[in-house]
């Protein structure tokens, strides 16, 4: 059953040929542009509501809506207003699993965005090689504005499951995921690449092909009992806009290994709808 929309099927056609024409390069930035407009409407809204509130108040709200109060309480300072700083925190972070010669790849929603129909993105996902061994380093790689726990990590590697780090001067979260020892994890984590972009351009960004990122989230929609709206959003963007790019046959071998065949069929049947 599609989803109720305020677009005309006209007006989102218009649409998917505009985010066709922006550059994942354009995109990017827009992802810093939009975090730095969601900081500064949000302090406008603490004042507003308070007009005495400090930018200690202000940062600490901020922080308690992006990360909930539990990691809120392990707040550094505000962040100095330098612009874009998710993408600037999140660039520590691949550059720390580069530096370390950890496989790693961009995903979820700031991947979907960048391949898709961008929009408002307050943490990344990142899925990494297991790198047992590593975890002292990978601790010890970041400055004082983050928090990362080493026991943390390993629990992460052996279980494979997931860990974050957090700058705690923006409130910028990064979820990594240590991929996990099946087929399709694997085969995605080798089809990565990397995009130049024009903040840094001699770093590129290492992502999760298209085709990879439409799976992994079909997998976690399904795991979220087929209730997650904006993931299910952030695949229709990815297949229309991507459109024709597609590797269709790798899309249907994984669905149908990974049980999510029939929400490809009708994510597809949406677009062509």
């Amino acid at each position: 059953m599609a989803m109720l929309s305020d677009t005309s099927p006209e007006a989102e056609k218009v649409l998917i040929e505009v985010f066709r024409r922006i550059s994942p390069q354009q995109k990017w930035l827009q992802l810093g542009e939009t975090y730095d407009e969601g900081m500064v409407l949000h302090a406008a809204g603490v004042r507003y509501r308070n007009p005495a509130a400090t930018s200690q108040d202000v940062h600490r709200s901020w922080l308690r809506m992006n990360l909930g109060a539990e990691l809120a309480d392990r707040r550094g300072q505000p962040a100095s207003g330098k612009p874009m700083a998710n993408l600037s925190n999140l660039r520590d972070v691949l550059r720390a699993f580069a530096d370390l010669g950890i496989a790693h790849a961009l995903g979820g929603s700031m991947a979907s965005s960048i391949l898709g129909i961008n929009r408002y993105v307050s943490h990344a996902n990142m899925g990494a090689a297991p790198f047992p061994g590593l975890e002292a380093r990978v601790a010890q790689a970041f400055g004082p504005d983050y928090y990362l726990s080493e026991p943390a990590i390993r629990q992460a590697i052996q279980a494979r499951s997931s860990f974050n780090i957090i700058n705690t001067a923006t409130g910028f979260k990064v979820d990594v995921f240590v991929c996990k020892d099946e087929l399709f994890e694997k085969a995605a984590l080798a089809r990565r690449y990397g995009v130049q972009m024009p903040d840094v351009p001699e770093h590129p960004i290492v992502l999760y092909a298209a085709e990879d990122v439409v799976l992994f989230k079909l997998r976690w929609y399904r795991l979220g009992i087929e209730v997650a709206e904006q993931q299910w959003k952030d695949v229709l963007g990815v297949l229309k806009v991507q459109a024709g790019k597609l590797d269709e046959a790798h899309l249907d071998r994984w669905a149908a290994h990974l049980g999510v065949a029939d929400l490809l069929a009708r994510a597809r049947q949406e677009c062509a709808s």
